[in-house]
């Protein structure tokens, strides 16, 4: 049976995951204690005393307002990080899957596909934009997957997602003031996990695959639906992001199209709405 290593393994996309992966691979879940990703050292004995054939690298530091505060924890964790784990699975001739970002781009068109020019515009995702190259750069064997606006049932130590947040806003009373003008593409952890899954198991060659549940939104629609879906009565107001001032730009629009997928045949994972709606469902069961 084929080993999967998955770091970051207490964090909410790990979760999904690990009991995807548990369905045919033997999973190792790595968490920060077991090992430091900027510990290059450290990094190396860990993988090549597990010796998995695949490594997941979940591991990261995704707090944006902190990344802003904080550049070399950015970098060491995302870029430097990243080159640690993937130069790790590569000595060893294990694949290396690492996690990037739609914010990678400046949010200049309507929708960007993998070879578009990355534009990042903070600290955040240029560290990610630099873990996705040293990624690429020390192991051949690469994934490099870019999803965005994720949600999914585990609430890892990092707070809530935006699902958990509008639920718990709602909880709370009072008007629920949301964006309407940054649009994405929410993305269920969960639907990743099998698609990653899928990339795997179809044996697809190594490169860069923008991967998220179709269609888009604005944050404001997407917290309507989210109400909708939950059957939750809630004082929603749309508002301008002019209205939340930041030090922090961010894209207006990070859409991806997932334009690799289409080329490997593999089906695109479905429309975000229906992803939401499995969401509640079993978000509803806990």
């Amino acid at each position: 049976m084929k080993k999967v290593l998955i770091t970051g393994a207490n964090g909410q996309l790990a979760f999904d995951l690990i009991r995807i992966f548990s369905d045919g691979y033997e999973v190792i879940k790595a968490v920060h204690d077991d090992f430091d990703v900027a510990d290059k050292i450290a990094t190396e004995n860990f993988i090549k005393n597990c010796a998995p054939d695949i490594v997941i690298n979940t591991a990261a530091y995704h707090k944006i307002e902190e990344c802003e505060l904080n550049p070399e924890r950015s970098f060491a964790v995302n870029a430097i990080g990243a080159f640690n784990v993937s130069k790790a699975a590569a000595a060893i001739g294990a694949k290396i899957i690492f996690f990037s970002t739609d914010y990678v781009f400046d949010g200049s068109k309507e929708y960007f596909i993998e070879s578009d020019t990355p534009n990042p515009l903070n600290v955040y995702s240029s560290s990610k934009l630099a873990g996705e190259n040293l990624t690429k750069i020390a192991n051949e064997n690469h994934y490099v997957i870019r999803t965005g606006w994720l949600f999914g049932v585990h609430q890892s130590g990092k707070g809530y997602n935006f699902v958990g947040l509008m639920l718990e806003k709602a909880k709370n009373g009072g008007v629920i003031k949301v964006v309407n003008d940054q649009f994405g593409s929410p993305t269920y952890s969960y639907d990743l996990a099998v698609k990653i899954k899928e990339l795997i198991d179809k044996k697809a060659p190594p490169g860069i695959y923008h991967m998220t549940n179709g269609g888009f939104c604005s944050w404001y629609e997407f917290a309507k639906k989210i109400f909708e879906l939950g059957e939750i009565k809630a004082d929603i107001a749309p508002v301008s992001s002019q209205e939340y001032p930041s030090n922090i730009k961010r894209p207006k629009c990070s859409v991806l199209k997932n334009e690799s997928l289409k080329k490997q045949n593999i089906e695109i994972l479905r429309p975000w709405q229906e992803a939401l709606g499995a969401f509640m469902l079993e978000y509803n069961k806990k």
